[in-house]
């Protein structure tokens, strides 16, 4: 008996793209082995941590692009996450002190390059409208949480983020009206 295979055969371009892959993976490896075995030799502060890090953001920016939700708007939200949390990092292990006014001007400048892009191709970037929500959510609950508690630092990038971010939510709301609804219902299972 013969048996006929009925599926078809990978495109040679996405097999090529997995061993080119397979491939870059080994050198990302090794920098981040190298750099913890260097940090933990040298001493001094954990900046491997920085280093992995830095590898993984790069890896998933630029060579393992995602599969779902590949769109100019979550590519541009995961970016700035990226950057967000390395100052953390940087600041946190290496130079402390000014991450708490810098990261937030980082976010809202992000925020507001990602409304751009999000309403400049309204009816394709209404379907992909979740990140950029999550991160509206995430700006207005950081920033009321920091107003609060921290008041021993300079807080205008705090209440910069905070405005624009109720700002970018009310527009939501006011341009988009039910298919902001809607996506609120179908995505939080919302009445």
């Amino acid at each position: 008996m013969h048996i006929k295979i009925t599926y078809p055969t990978a495109p040679k371009g996405k097999l090529g793209r997995k061993k080119l892959l397979n491939i870059l993976r080994w050198p990302f490896l090794a920098a981040a082995l190298g750099s913890t075995i260097a940090n933990l030799c040298v001493g001094g502060p954990y900046w491997f941590v920085i280093v992995i890090l830095a590898l993984y953001a790069a890896w998933k920016l630029v060579f393992s692009i995602d599969l779902v939700e590949y769109n100019r708007t979550s590519q541009s939200i995961k970016a700035i996450m990226f950057i967000c949390i390395l100052l953390t990092l940087i600041d946190v292990l290496l130079a402390p002190g000014w991450a708490v006014f810098v990261v937030p001007i980082v976010c809202f400048s992000g925020l507001i390059f990602c409304a751009v892009l999000f309403f400049t191709d309204l009816e394709t970037q209404k379907h992909n409208m979740l990140p950029l929500i999550l991160l509206i959510f995430f700006s207005i609950i950081a920033s009321g949480i920091c107003l609060i508690f921290w008041h021993d630092h300079d807080f205008w990038p705090f209440i910069v983020l905070g405005g624009v971010s109720l700002f970018l939510l009310v527009s939501f709301v006011i341009i988009l009206g039910a298919d902001f609804r809607r996506e609120m219902q179908r995505r939080f299972h919302i009445k």
